[in-house]
């Protein structure tokens, strides 16, 4: 069996033991809806998880992917993570889960075949999609931290024009 072989082989395994993993990052209360309810809409961290999981894990094994449709994938699951109420370590340690699953799920058969540098070129294409996540990541939080700038900025101009308002009294007055 070849080295693509053996990652298509065990692509489902893997695939679905991340998700698990990273729905395990959620509250108890969450993961229950998270791995049953099966609608794109009404589901969509489920669905980018599942989404995300796929793509990382085909780029990872070295299939042909496009970096377009990489980056696209990472962009919607990592933009996600970058809104919710993760610390930034939990937000992108999730690409990290994965490592202990290749080790687990391909490092043996790769190991027994004398394909060490193979298995290790794998890691290394999940670390440098990690530090693209983190890119993603980062500049999303900047947007996300711009956006309530500028929020702040029209409340308080909102403010001051009804203080000025209260300053100058009813209009009929005059």
């Amino acid at each position: 069996m070849n080295i693509q072989e053996i990652f298509r082989s065990r692509k489902n395994d893997v695939v679905r033991l991340w998700t698990e993993a990273v729905y395990s990052t959620y509250p108890f209360e969450t993961t229950g809806f998270l791995r049953t309810k099966r609608d794109p809409f009404g589901n969509p961290v489920a669905h980018m998880t599942k989404e995300a999981a796929g793509t990382l894990y085909d780029a990872v094994a070295g299939e042909e992917v496009e970096i377009d449709t990489v980056k696209a994938a990472l962009e919607r699951f990592v933009k996600l993570r970058a809104v919710q109420t993760f610390t930034p370590s939990q937000g992108l340690g999730v690409f990290y889960l994965m490592k202990p699953l290749l080790r687990e799920h391909i490092l043996p058969t790769l190991a027994a075949q004398g394909e060490l540098d193979a298995y290790l070129t794998a890691e290394s294409r999940l670390d440098s999609l990690a530090l693209l996540a983190f890119d993603i990541y980062t500049a999303a939080r900047e947007t996300l931290a711009e956006s309530r700038i500028k929020e702040i900025r029209n409340q308080h101009a909102q403010l001051a024009r009804w203080a000025q308002r209260l300053e100058e009294g009813p209009s009929d007055a005059r």
